[in-house]
Order: structure tokens, then C-alpha cells, then sequence
């Protein structure tokens, strides 16, 4: 048990092997405000810790940490947009890069009279999905996954942020059997091919599913493909579909997106300068 902030700081910060050092004093800082609403300046004053309050095994929490094992996963939760999310090993850790995905649709859509219609394909924890139904109040968002799993997370996500996202199970690869058209079609799809396993960081290859990560070398667009030729028969004229992307097949999936008919089609890159948000649309009309 510690009795302030600074020494039980110091401790995280110094047994943490498997990160970096400015990573794992993210990581500690992240630790003492879940367990102990501890903040940034409470370390640096050294706030004193009740004796009343209870502690987690901070061993056990170290040890899981150098594992390569999220800090996400530990603390069961991740902020995105602002908004907490519940996460497990089923959904995918969401990602400040896909913040920006949220931000430029909320940024486009703009209508006067009826709700904006949105799907989210793939839909993993929800995050996507919840945050546009929450900074879209004219909005009516459904979010798909072929994962049971990774629905359940996503209703419990809508339940706990008091949104109204319908969730549904729907495999994009498979036959298309829905009717109906969407103003916005959105989705983060499985982008990284197995060859760059290599590349990837422990916590991640380790510790999420590969169902929402990985898709196969010799089809690394299978995706975006079905993405497409859905639009092609649910996206509205004057709508836009929206993906995250692989940077390195960012031309290429844009002249997929041409070839299928799309007339406006345009790459759009993230915070850190990387190919990330292709944006396309069937008319030159509307978003």
C-alpha cells in the first residue's frame, strides 16, 4: 500500500520493462486516475493517499503490463471523442487517428429536415457509431459486425453513454440481402495484411482479435471491394462513404473506388501525415 502519489508513481514508472519511458508514464498517470482519481498535478504535489481507499495489487498490474498486455485492457475501458468505452480482447482499442474519421463526417453532414441516416460496418466496440449518434443529434445510426462478441460490448457501450445506435449482426462479404439506402456509409475494415505481423507491436498483435485486424496478402482490398459494391446499391446519391485505409494501398484503393463508378474520390491524411480516410461519393451532388 502506498500513502501518496509520487512514491506509488515512481513505482509504476520504474518497473514498467516492456514500454517506453514517456509511454509508461502515460500508462501510470492512466492507472492512478482509474484506481485512485488521482490527476497529473496530484502526483506532483505528492497528494497523500487515504488509508481508507482501496488499492489494486499494483504487482499484479506491473507484471501485466510487461506482458506487452494493454493498459486498456486492464483498466477495462479507453476514451474516444471524449466518450469512455468498455473494451475487451474481442473489439479493437479504439485509436486517436479514428477520431478524425468522427470528426470529418460530423463536419460534412449537415441536413435541415430529416435524420441523416449513417451504418457503420464493422462496428467493433461502437465507438464510431456512439460518437456520431451522440455529436449528431439528427442522426439515425445503425452499427454492424459479424462478431456476437463484439456486439455485446457494443450494447453495453450505447447502454452506459445513453445512446441509440442499433446494433445488428451483418457480414458485408456475405450475400446481400438488405434493403434499403444509408446517407453515410462509414467503416474502419480490416486493413493490415499478415506479412506485416512483423512490423506490429507485441500488445497488439498479442492481445487484439485478429478477426478485426488482419486480411489476407493476396486480397488486402477483399474489404473495401464489398464496401464499394454495397454502396453501389445502398448509398444514396448525395451521400459519401467514408473508410479507413491502409497507407500503402491508399492510390490503389482509390482507383478501386473509381473503377466501381465513384465519381468523386479523394485520400485524406491523419494527424501524423499518413494516408488514412478515403472519402468517396457517387455524384458530384450533396456531401
Amino acid at each position: 500500500m502506498f500513502n501518496s502519489a509520487k512514491p506509488l508513481f515512481d513505482y509504476i514508472v520504474r518497473n514498467i520493462t516492456a514500454y517506453s519511458p514517456k509511454e509508461t508514464k502515460a500508462i501510470a498517470f492512466m492507472l492512478l486516475e482509474h484506481y485512485l482519481r488521482l490527476r497529473n498535478v496530484d502526483v506532483l504535489v505528492d497528494k497523500p493517499i487515504a488509508s481508507t481507499e482501496s488499492q489494486p495489487d499494483w504487482e499484479h498490474i506491473v507484471a501485466r503490463l510487461n506482458q506487452s498486455e494493454p493498459i486498456q485492457h486492464i483498466i477495462g475501458s479507453a476514451f474516444f471523442c471524449g466518450l469512455e468505452f468498455k473494451v475487451s480482447p474481442s473489439v479493437l482499442i479504439p485509436r486517436p487517428e479514428t477520431e478524425e474519421l468522427v470528426r470529418l463526417i460530423v463536419k460534412d453532414c449537415f441536413w435541415d429536415e430529416n435524420p441523416v441516416k449513417i451504418v457503420d460496418i464493422g462496428t467493433g466496440s461502437g465507438c464510431i457509431a456512439i460518437a456520431l449518434d451522440r455529436f449528431m443529434s439528427f442522426a439515425k445510426v445503425w452499427g454492424w459486425d459479424v462478431s456476437d462478441d463484439a456486439l455485446v460490448i457494443a450494447q453495453e457501450n450505447a447502454h452506459r453513454l445513453l445512446s441509440e445506435v442499433v446494433f445488428e449482426k451483418y457480414d458485408i462479404l456475405e450475400q446481400d440481402t438488405f434493403e434499403g439506402q444509408f446517407d453515410c456509409v462509414v467503416s474502419n475494415p480490416p486493413y493490415v495484411t499478415y506479412s506485416e505481423q512483423t512490423s506490429m507491436q507485441p500488445n497488439v498483435l498479442r492481445f487484439e482479435p485478429h478477426l478485426a485486424l488482419f486480411v489476407e496478402d493476396q486480397d488486402p482490398l477483399l474489404f473495401y471491394r464489398a464496401i464499394a459494391d454495397f454502396c453501389l446499391k445502398h448509398l444514396k446519391l448525395t451521400g459519401a462513404c467514408y473508410v479507413e485505409i491502409n497507407e500503402q494501398f491508399g492510390d490503389t484503393t482509390k482507383n478501386l473506388f473509381l473503377q466501381k463508378g465513384f465519381k468523386k474520390v479523394e485520400i485524406i491524411q491523419d494527424m501524423h501525415g499518413k494516408d488514412r480516410i478515403l472519402k468517396a461519393k457517387l455524384s458530384e451532388e450533396g456531401l
